[in-house]
């Protein structure tokens, strides 16, 4: 069986993007090794971003790479293209999704969709935003549209 150690997202700006998530997650990052990668844990689970960047500063750099990169690793970053945002969708649950639109409205961190109506396989609320890199966040919870 497989365990889910973390969520990676592949951030372009590394500030930036920590930036974002404390905002929008209202807490620090939870470890950090160098510009290369940062984690949040949330509950259960984890958020990390990853910036692919470094690991090809590193490789042009001119340093000994056997202490940190087998040859396989290598090549794969040698012939891995890397595609920025929209990769994947993060889902985060609240109590009060009105309180929750207006404290995210407030950050100025993105730009906020409207609350959105879904009834596909259950009726539910939810708004969107955007991370730094264009990764679609989906904030659902209990929603009252007479608040």
């Amino acid at each position: 069986m497989l365990n889910l150690g973390t969520t990676y997202l592949i951030v372009k700006n590394m500030a930036d993007s920590i930036a974002f998530y404390q905002a929008l997650l209202d807490m620090p990052v939870t470890s950090q090794n160098d510009n290369r990668w940062a984690q949040f844990d949330i509950g259960n689970a984890s958020i990390s971003l990853l910036n692919p960047d470094f690991d090809e500063e590193k490789m042009g750099s001119g340093e000994n790479l056997e202490k940190l990169y087998n040859q396989a690793y290598i090549s794969y970053i040698q012939r891995t293209k890397i595609r920025y945002g929209n990769n994947v969708v993060l889902n985060f649950w609240v109590n009060d999704l009105n309180a929750e639109y207006e404290r995210v409205k407030k950050l100025g961190i993105g730009t906020l969709s409207q609350i959105l109506y879904i009834n596909v396989a259950a009726p539910y609320y939810c708004f969107m935003i955007d991370d730094p890199d264009g990764n679609p966040i989906e904030i659902t919870g209990d929603y009252s549209p007479f608040k």
